[in-house]
């Protein structure tokens, strides 16, 4: 993000420091007529002046200076013309460079400020976010199975139903949860010999579509929906992660 940052807004910052040289070698920034000033009113010397201090007032004029030289090259593409665009873009980079070294710079000795720490953007660092991030996941969805449990809805012909069974399964015994498998056409799947058959849970939960897993406090009868259809562990627990913030008062 470090160098992210002074990319997105280097063309806005750098404009305001165009360098006097180039304003003495073109005239756009002398010749008011020429200029961002079309007029030279004393009566608005003062205000000038503070415009000039100004660096709203300088963005927009040298903006304007430098989309003119740019028309002007394009329109009348002379080796003059061209040569005075050539000119503003050497100097846009020159600043650029400067600004880049400055950022640099400030965020070595303010490092409270480097976006990337908290938020890393190499490769190595995101590995190491990766694995506390994981780390911690893990801890979120084990204290989960202290009082919830998961409510599997499914149906005996559904292949999906059939291939999601283990999955649901090892997911269980991973992470600690109470499985209540609930087969809504009364047959079992191999991996719940022990199904309840549905006697209207499915309408209570709206389930509508199977397979179907639950997160449900028994205590609470809370349910959060955490999937439907054929889904891996790793989207399972995407989900818990994503919808459990809408239960904060039941989360351990």
């Amino acid at each position: 993000m470090a160098n992210i940052l002074p990319k997105l807004f280097l063309c806005l910052i750098i404009l305001t420091h165009i360098t006097v040289s180039y304003a003495d070698e073109n005239g756009y920034f002398n010749e008011h007529a020429k200029g961002w000033h079309w007029y030279n009113d004393p009566k608005e010397s003062d205000d000038e002046n503070n415009n000039e201090e100004d660096p709203n007032a300088q963005m927009n004029a040298v903006r304007a200076t430098v989309q003119r030289a740019l028309n002007n090259a394009v329109l009348h593409p002379t080796q003059e013309n061209v040569r005075n665009y050539i000119v503003i873009q050497n100097e846009l980079a020159n600043h650029a460079n400067q600004f880049n070294h400055s950022w640099q710079a400030v965020l070595l000795q303010n490092p409270e400020l480097n976006y990337s720490l908290l938020h890393p953007t190499n490769n190595l660092a995101k590995q190491v976010e990766y694995d506390q991030h994981h780390v911690a996941e893990e801890k979120i969805v084990r204290s989960l199975a202290k009082d919830y449990q998961l409510y599997f809805f499914y149906r005996s012909t559904c292949p999906y139903c059939q291939r999601f069974a283990p999955i649901v399964k090892d997911f269980g015994t991973t992470y600690g949860f109470n499985i209540l498998p609930i087969s809504t056409d009364g047959i079992p799947l191999p991996e719940f010999p022990d199904s309840y058959t549905d006697q209207g849970e499915a309408q209570i939960y709206n389930v509508t579509v199977e397979p179907t897993l639950f997160l449900v406090n028994p205590s609470t009868h809370k349910a959060i929906r955490i999937a439907t259809g054929l889904t891996s562990q790793s989207e399972i627990k995407k989900n818990i992660m994503a919808l459990i913030t809408h239960f904060e008062g039941d989360v351990p």
